[in-house]
């Protein structure tokens, strides 16, 4: 069955564009215009992965990036003509997994789809699976501090009172990077490499927005420094 992707362009000539791109390597797509339209869409299916456009006439793109991440497990790619550094920040940090700047090339934007999706079935393999064969020699099954249970197999991070704590594809990959390199300091570029598959320049505020996201989602017991301890001119470090 084709991964199913829903499109939300108000601009029909690129909308066109992507869909017909998407659709020439066999994905299932879905076009809306509008956020009152993405809301009954969303409501009647499932769909493996949103793109969604900044500039919407009905409300804010940023804020329905951040409401679909709160709420479903499907990969996200925000397209934007704002190129400013800034906005893929803010981008990153409400939990998109890559950003695509207009105009783009038809063969990057399918690489980056394709790559979004890849991430996004093999999390949801890892999942389906978590609890049925043992996994590969060498892997590890489970990673405790403090009551929280990282688990790399299935990409599940569980708080003490077992409730799983949702991450972004970014944020787990770079808390994962941290938490198995317990007291190590990585710079900020060794933990862009560890967010892999996707194009962000490597500049510094794009991970200190993702440290500050996981600070508030893996909070420390109470009158204790975070977890990720920030080292000054070199990077951070995990000290769970």
């Amino acid at each position: 069955m084709p991964s199913r992707i829903l499109l939300v362009e108000d601009d029909p000539d690129i909308g066109r564009l992507v869909v017909t791109g998407l659709e020439e390597i066999g994905l299932d797509v879905d076009k809306v215009s509008r956020i009152s339209e993405f809301e009954s869409a969303i409501g009647q299916k499932t769909y493996d992965l949103c793109m969604v456009d900044l500039g919407l006439p009905d409300g804010n793109g940023l804020q329905l990036v951040e409401d679909l991440r709160r709420r479903d497990g499907c990969g996200i790619i925000i397209l934007s003509g704002r190129s400013a550094e800034i906005d893929r920040i803010i981008g990153l940090e409400v939990g998109a997994d890559d950003y695509i700047t207009k105009p783009f090339r038809m063969r990057e934007m399918v690489a980056r789809v394709r790559s979004v999706l890849r991430r996004v079935n093999e999390t949801k393999r890892a999942r389906s699976q978590a609890g049925g064969a043992p996994p590969e020699t060498g892997e590890q099954v489970e990673i405790a501090f403090d009551g929280y249970r990282l688990l790399p197999a299935s990409r599940r991070l569980v708080a003490p009172d077992d409730s799983e704590i949702h991450l972004t594809t970014a944020e787990f990959n770079l808390f994962s990077a941290l938490v198995q390199r317990r007291g190590r300091v990585l710079s900020r570029d060794e933990l862009m490499n560890a967010v892999k598959g996707r194009d962000w320049e490597s500049y510094d505020r794009a991970i200190d927005g993702l440290v500050s996201r996981l600070r508030r989602k893996v909070p420390s017991p109470e009158g204790r420094e975070p977890y990720i301890r920030t080292v000054h001119g070199i990077g951070y470090t995990f000290s769970g």
